[in-house]
């Protein structure tokens, strides 16, 4: 998923951002990707549906950052990287926080946020239980 996702931020800043960015040059790695054989997931089809819908574009009057954003994606994929790695998760926070020019409470907001995004997505997913009567 990781290859993915970076892949996604990469053709996402150049469509959301497009200034001094190339789509057909940013995007060139994810299009290649998107028509390999190889497998996506939930998560990465639903990164993929926010970024074409525009969920990506900052509007003149959003004021919330949203788990969809491409900072929060990019920076919760580097906290997971560096504590798939073996790094502390304080010091991994700490670590992204700097990488990213934010704060240590931001790269928690932006887990949190994450996090809550992927448990709506899990429990989307469940099949309907009925309770035994």
């Amino acid at each position: 998923m990781g290859e993915f996702i970076n892949l996604v931020v990469r053709a996402g800043h150049a469509f959301v951002a497009a200034k001094g960015k190339d789509p057909a040059k940013e995007g060139a790695a994810l299009a290649e990707y998107l028509l390999s054989e190889r497998p996506l997931g939930a998560d990465e089809r639903q990164l993929l549906a926010e970024l074409v819908t525009g969920l990506w574009r900052s509007g003149a009057g959003r004021k919330e950052i949203s788990p969809g954003n491409p900072k929060v994606v990019e920076v919760v994929a580097a906290l997971r990287k560096l504590e798939a790695e073996g790094c502390k998760k304080e010091a991994a926070k700490m670590r992204v926080a700097a990488d990213f020019g934010i704060s240590r409470a931001t790269v928690e907001n932006y887990e949190q946020m994450t996090r809550g995004r992927e448990e709506d997505h899990e429990k989307a997913r469940r099949p309907y239980q009925t309770p035994n009567k």
